[in-house]
C-alpha cells in the first residue's frame, strides 16, 4: 500500500436532482438539492449512476429521489490558511504549495474566498484562481508574522462561511492547517450549527503528526488511548460528509510520495467541482434530521461504503441561515 493510501487508512481507524439550476438560481440559498459525491477505491469519481440506484432516508422515512445527474457548474472555494506561531515553517511551506496545487485544478468559473489566520487584513472579496495563486506565491516567500499563539480556526470558519453569504450549491471550505482551535471567541457548536444550516462541505488537511504524542511502541490495531479521539474539527468534516486528513511533514518527504499527495489534492478537487445533485421527496422536516445515502446494489470490486460523502443531517430549506457575530 503506498503511503497515501495508509494515512488514509489511518484516519479511518480513528472514526471507527433536479438538473442543474442556473447560476442566479442557485445564489437564492433555498435549494433543497443535496451534494453527494461517490468515489471508487481510487478516489475518483463515479459519474454513471441514475435516480434508482441511490436509496435515500431522511429521519426514519425512506424517500424518493427524483433526479440526480453531476453538477458541474460554478463552484465557490474558501481556502484557510494557518500562519500563526504554532504552524512550524516545514508545515507552512507544505501549506502554501499544497494550496497551490490545489487551486490549480480550478476551472475558470470557480470562485474563491480567501483567509489567513493569524494575518491582518486579509482580503474579504471572491477571487478567481489566478489571483490566489498569485497570493500563495506571495505568502511562500513572505510568511506573515504572527505573535499569538492561538489558532482561531472557528472563528476562520465562521468568516469563511460569511465570506460566501448567501449560500449557494456545492460550497465548500478547506482548511491547511491544525484540526484543532485554540482561543477562538465562538465554540464548536455554533461554528457546527452555521455550517450546516448553510449546506457547507469541510475538508481539513493537515501536516503535523497525528500519531506523534501517542505512546512508545502503541499497537495501531488496539484503541487509541484517552484523548485521541476526533477533534471538533474531524467531527465537523465528518458531518459535513467529508474527513479531515493527515500526512505529516517527513511522510511527504519520501521520495515520490509529493507528487501522489498532489494527485490526491486534485481528486478531491475534483469532488467539489463536480458532485451529484440529488433532490428526493418529502422535504418537509421542521428542525435538524438526519441523513442516510445508500447506493443500491454496491459493487464492492468498484467502491464501498466509505466511498459515499454527503451531509449526516440537513435542516429545512427555509431554515434561517446562521451567520457569525
Amino acid at each position: 500500500m503506498n503511503l497515501i493510501g495508509t494515512l488514509l487508512t489511518l484516519y479511518l481507524a480513528f472514526a471507527y436532482l433536479q438538473p442543474s439550476e442556473t447560476f442566479a438560481q442557485q445564489a437564492a440559498g433555498q435549494s433543497c438539492d443535496v451534494p453527494v459525491v461517490v468515489a471508487d477505491f481510487n478516489n475518483r469519481l463515479v459519474r454513471d449512476l441514475a435516480p434508482t440506484d441511490f436509496s435515500v432516508r431522511l429521519g426514519e422515512a425512506p424517500r424518493t429521489v427524483n433526479n440526480s445527474s453531476v453538477d458541474d457548474g460554478p463552484k465557490r472555494v474558501a481556502i484557510i490558511l494557518d500562519a500563526s506561531r504554532n504552524i512550524p515553517e516545514d508545515e507552512w511551506k507544505l501549506e502554501t504549495e499544497a494550496a497551490a496545487s490545489f487551486v490549480e485544478n480550478a476551472r475558470p468559473k470557480d470562485l474563491f474566498s480567501f483567509l489567513v489566520i493569524g494575518a491582518k487584513g486579509t482580503e474579504g472579496a471572491l477571487l478567481s484562481s489566478g489571483e490566489v495563486e498569485e497570493r500563495l506565491r506571495q505568502l511562500a516567500g513572505s510568511r506573515p508574522a504572527s505573535s499569538e499563539g492561538s489558532e482561531r480556526i472557528y472563528d476562520a470558519v465562521l468568516a469563511a462561511v460569511n465570506r460566501l453569504a448567501p449560500p449557494q450549491f456545492g460550497d465548500a471550505i478547506f482548511l491547511f492547517g491544525h484540526h484543532e482551535d485554540i482561543g477562538s471567541t465562538t465554540n464548536a457548536d455554533h461554528v457546527r450549527d452555521v455550517v450546516l444550516r448553510n449546506r457547507m462541505r469541510f475538508y481539513g488537511i493537515s501536516f503535523a503528526d497525528r500519531l506523534a504524542k501517542l505512546p512508545p511502541g502503541h499497537d495501531l490495531n488496539k484503541p487509541l488511548p484517552k484523548g485521541f479521539g476526533r477533534s471538533n474539527l474531524e467531527l465537523l468534516s465528518a458531518e459535513t460528509g467529508y474527513f479531515f486528513s493527515f500526512h505529516d511533514v517527513r511522510s511527504l518527504n519520501y521520495p515520490g510520495q509529493m507528487p501522489l499527495f498532489k494527485n490526491f489534492l486534485a481528486d478531491l478537487y475534483a469532488w467539489i467541482a463536480e458532485p451529484y445533485r440529488l433532490r428526493f421527496s418529502g422535504f418537509d422536516i421542521k428542525d435538524e434530521t438526519g441523513l442516510e445515502i445508500e447506493v443500491k446494489n454496491l459493487d464492492p470490486q468498484k467502491l464501498h461504503r466509505n466511498g459515499i460523502h454527503y451531509p449526516r443531517s440537513v435542516y429545512p430549506c427555509d431554515a434561517p441561515l446562521e451567520k457569525a457575530p
